[in-house]
């Protein structure tokens, strides 16, 4: 039986930590054992959700950084009394660096469309048809590639239909809407901050085990799964809702596509649908 690998580096355990962390500390305060109160401050759950997320994304999430950085700073300046003079400023550069981002991930997701659109072009005249091609382009996208000294991560927030047997998606502050028409899917990740993301995987296929990494904060991820898959949910959700609402049927579930949903969602929630 085949089974999908992917990065365990998911954050899932420092998310655990923080947690032991977290309950350790309330037991220390019902028995009257001193210690700072920033500690359980708000501003450590801003810097908690960015080392949860650049340990996900092996420390090169923007995201991440914006967190834990904005988690510094208030906890500097209100639990510290650091006075940075920049209270005026923190909401606009705050914008200035998302829409920065956004421009900057929109144009590498473009340039990514064009460099497969040139392939389909140079390959319209060979005989494999053009689904094909373009599975292959995306397949090709979907790994970091080096052309001309650029280097341009997968089509991982681009809406509409995907042909690739992986996907891999963060949704930051936006909404994404994906299909998945492959026959051999093969898992992948999906991340929501601040944003939403819904997959149907209701026209693919997989066999054996294959693993979906989901990770939630603030957002919300909808699932879309044809009816016989065996679903396995086992991830760890604070202050958050997973719903099953998957239709039952009299057909019996394949014991052989076997789909492991796996993470964290943390002030947000998972919905599994089927039809």
């Amino acid at each position: 039986m085949k089974r999908n690998r992917i990065n365990n580096n998911d954050g899932g355990m420092v998310f655990g930590f923080i947690i032991l962390a977290v309950g350790v500390l309330i037991l220390l305060r019902k028995l009257d054992v001193f210690y700072p109160d920033w500690l359980l401050s708000w501003p450590m759950i801003l810097i908690a959700i960015g080392v949860i997320t650049l340990v996900k994304h092996e420390f090169k999430s923007f995201f991440g950084v914006i967190m834990l950085g904005l988690g510094v700073f208030f906890l500097l300046e209100q639990e510290f009394n650091f006075d940075f003079g920049m209270e005026r400023f923190i909401f606009p550069i705050a914008l200035i660096l998302v829409g920065i981002y956004l421009i900057t991930k929109k144009r590498k997701e473009q340039q990514v469309m064009n460099d497969i659109q040139d392939k389909l072009i140079s390959k319209s005249t060979s005989s494999p048809s053009t689904a094909e091609d373009y599975n292959k382009g995306e397949k090709a996208a979907s790994s970091t590639q080096s052309a001309g000294g650029k280097s341009y991560a997968g089509m991982s927030g681009v809406s509409g239909i995907s042909y690739s047997d992986s996907v891999s998606i963060d949704s930051i502050m936006s909404g994404i809407n994906k299909r998945m028409l492959t026959k051999d899917f093969q898992g992948g990740k999906l991340t929501a901050a601040f944003g939403g993301i819904d997959l149907d995987l209701t026209q693919s296929d997989l066999s054996g085990i294959v693993t979906l990494q989901v990770d939630v904060i603030f957002g919300g991820i909808k699932l879309i799964v044809p009816p016989h898959w065996d679903i396995r949910v086992e991830v760890t959700n604070i202050a958050a809702g997973v719903e099953d609402k998957r239709v039952y049927r009299q057909s019996e579930v394949d014991s052989d596509k076997i789909l492991v949903i796996r993470g964290t969602v943390f002030f947000g929630g998972l919905e599994i649908k089927s039809y």
